[in-house]
């Protein structure tokens, strides 16, 4: 049994060593990248100095105070930009509905003047407004072409003044006796 506790102790202890490390590691990359960026002169500064552990503890919490507010600032600045895209895609397409409303309704609109939308939505509008155009053209032909359509209906059934008279005369000759000839 002592072995196995031991054992445990080990390895528990072996992964506190290497979380520690792991926290430090961030840091001792930053120390190399203010020489990266300013040059030598300030390393060759830093390992003069040489802070004391108290001021090296705070130094660490200060920059890792600082990266979470150059973090924060990034994130705030990304979700502006995707705010501000989001707001411009909206009035793009409420823009682009209005002027499909327009066309729907015979307003002759200058696509060429619209830098903003794609060759697509360019394209949609030219070919509704040639789609409008064709529509009232035809409209406009069938108007022309269509004369006032005369009424071909069957003669009346009923007795008219004229059909009188000749049903009169018809009976008078039946009536009338004819003379013998002879």
């Amino acid at each position: 049994m002592n072995t196995a506790k031991q054992a445990s102790r080990s390895a528990r202890d072996l992964a506190q060593k290497i979380a520690r490390q792991m926290a430090q590691e961030p840091l001792e990359i930053l120390k190399d990248a203010g020489a990266q960026v300013a040059g030598n002169e300030q390393s060759a500064n830093r390992q003069e100095v040489g802070p004391l552990d108290s001021k090296n503890s705070e130094g660490r919490t200060q920059t890792l105070q600082n990266q979470q507010k150059l973090q924060d600032k990034m994130k705030s600045i990304r979700r502006m930009e995707a705010l501000n895209q989001e707001l411009k895609d909206i009035r793009k397409q409420d823009l682009f509905k209005d002027l499909q409303n327009k066309i729907s309704r015979g307003v002759d609109v200058p696509i060429a003047d619209y830098t903003e939308f794609t060759m697509e939505q360019k394209q949609v509008l030219k070919a509704q407004m040639e789609a409008y155009k064709n529509q009232r053209e035809n409209i406009i032909n069938k108007n022309a072409s269509i004369d006032v359509p005369t009424i071909h209906s069957k003669p009346s059934r009923r007795f008219g003044a004229g059909q009188k008279q000749e049903a009169e005369k018809q009976q008078t000759r039946v009536e009338k006796p004819v003379p013998p000839s002879g």
